[in-house]
């Protein structure tokens, strides 16, 4: 297991598997009482090195379409991928938005089940913790493929 945080960590599972644990934040709180995950069941999420690979390609692939439109004909390929822009960020926002987010049981991230302003500081301090992890990941992945 390998810490990034003092509260997130990960591990490698495979040659090109990493899960995410945030067991750390499963340490018993007025929230968690209502929470399936705690210290003995702890909310993971898996990470393979090809979903970060696609998803960046799909960005790529994307933007060069769109250049293709703008730009002459006559543009050669590397100039046309001079300009593509891979805003990695993005990448991970939408995996925190659609893996993490959107889990109903973490109810301390869900201002519909808690308190707003408690959800947003929690929501801060869970995001860059998993910012920071899994663009370690993600650069781990890089060298592997």
């Amino acid at each position: 297991m390998i810490e990034i945080s003092n509260s997130l960590n990960y591990s490698i599972t495979g040659l090109e598997d990493y899960v995410i644990s945030f067991e750390s934040y499963c340490s018993p709180c007025e929230i968690q009482r209502y929470c399936k995950y705690g210290k003995e069941n702890p909310f993971t999420l898996a990470i393979r090195c090809t979903d970060l690979n696609e998803a960046k390609e799909q960005v790529k692939l994307a933007q060069l379409k769109t250049l293709q439109k703008k730009l002459p004909v006559e543009t050669t390929y590397e100039e046309l991928m001079s300009q593509v822009n891979i805003n990695e960020q993005e990448i991970y926002s939408e995996i925190w938005q659609n893996k993490i987010k959107e889990d109903e049981e973490i109810r301390c991230l869900n201002s519909d089940k808690w308190d707003p302003l408690l959800v947003t500081q929690r929501g801060q301090d869970w995001w860059r913790d998993f910012s920071n992890t899994i663009k370690v990941i993600s650069e781990e992945c890089e060298k592997i493929v």
